[in-house]
């Protein structure tokens, strides 16, 4: 689904006269386990931290090269307390835990978002940098992206590189930003109209778990919508003949059309085998898809791989490498 908020990784600057005994300390060097900070923000990811060290008085610098940034996986208070615990801290001149940070996805005006955000919470506008080599410790950084939060989010891909420091409390601000992410979402897409659909999963061989997992894991990956829920449910197909379907009620700012193709799609294994049935409803409407195409020759089968190979080349490697072993599966249950 469209993934809102995400924390970034945690931040300590560590001062010292010794870096070489911190260094050892970590068991890393600079041509081993150390990264400069453009490539720490690009490899630390939600519940690591980042660890620079640096000369007393050294001002961190964004497009250094130098590496002097260590990617560990665990919270800031635990590495300053393993620091003390281990009796490095004779080693240790200054230290600062960077104010925590949030990584909000937006689309569309992000200005206008951003610009929401400072009316609302009243924040400190600036960039990592600036909060990294400030004496700021409290509070919470917000930070804004147009990238999906299911892949790897760099500094980069920080809106204008542009953040807001709001003082107030980690957990209640993430809490308050969590309930009111799709606001914002909206009110940078312009208040776009929104459609709940219902998609009905059917399979005479019965691998719903399956084909409702394949389907999450594209809707997820490709950022379509949220799910609003899931159930068992009954089609008639002919009449008088009833079949059991699992329904999932999806909100999406996407065309019917738009989903209709990507299902479809998903219909379909590479040899042009139709592992099941994805049916799309507005309401009491199927969308059928015939409204997809204005070529009258076109088959349903050829259309469906058409998409399939669509949907897939707008994969990660991971998440393709995954369908592939969910439709291994369901082909097993073929040979029951």
């Amino acid at each position: 689904m469209v993934e809102l908020l995400r924390t970034g990784p945690g931040i300590v600057l560590i001062e010292t006269h010794d870096e070489n005994q911190l260094k050892a300390f970590y068991d890393v060097s600079s041509e081993h386990g150390m990264f400069s900070l453009l490539d720490a923000f690009s490899l630390a990811t939600e519940g690591e931290t980042i660890v620079l060290i640096t000369p007393e008085d050294h001002k961190v610098l964004r497009s250094s090269e130098d590496r002097y940034a260590v990617i560990l996986q665990d919270e800031p208070s635990v590495i300053l307390s393993n620091l003390i615990n281990s009796g490095m801290s004779a080693y240790v001149g200054k230290t600062k835990i960077v104010s925590r940070t949030i990584i909000m996805r937006t689309m569309g005006d992000m200005e206008k978002v951003f610009d929401e955000l400072q009316e609302d919470y009243h924040g400190i506008e600036g960039s990592i940098m600036e909060f990294i080599n400030s004496n700021l410790e409290q509070g919470v950084i917000i930070a804004l992206t147009d990238r999906s939060l299911n892949r790897q989010v760099t500094l980069g891909d920080i809106y204008m590189e542009k953040c807001l420091l709001i003082n107030e409390n980690y957990f209640t601000i993430f809490k308050e930003l969590r309930s009111n992410a799709l606001k914002y979402l909206n009110s940078g897409l312009g208040n776009k109209v929104w459609y709940e659909m219902d998609i009905r999963i059917y399979d005479m061989y019965g691998a719903f778990k399956l084909h409702f997992e394949r389907l999450i894991n594209v809707l997820t990956e490709l950022e379509m919508g949220i799910v609003l829920g899931s159930s068992w449910s009954k089609d008639y197909p002919k009449m008088l003949l009833a079949v059991d379907v699992y329904s999932v009620r999806f909100f999406s700012f996407y065309e019917p059309h738009y989903i209709k193709k990507v299902l479809l799609g998903m219909e379909y294994v590479d040899d042009g085998t139709r592992i099941v049935d994805y049916d799309l409803y507005m309401g009491k409407k199927k969308i059928s898809w015939r409204d997809l195409t204005k070529d009258r020759k076109m088959t349903r089968d050829r259309l469906g791989l058409l998409y399939r190979q669509e949907t897939l080349s707008n994969l990660t490697h991971d998440e393709e490498l995954k369908i592939y072993e969910m439709e291994a599966k369901v082909m097993e249950t073929r040979k029951r």
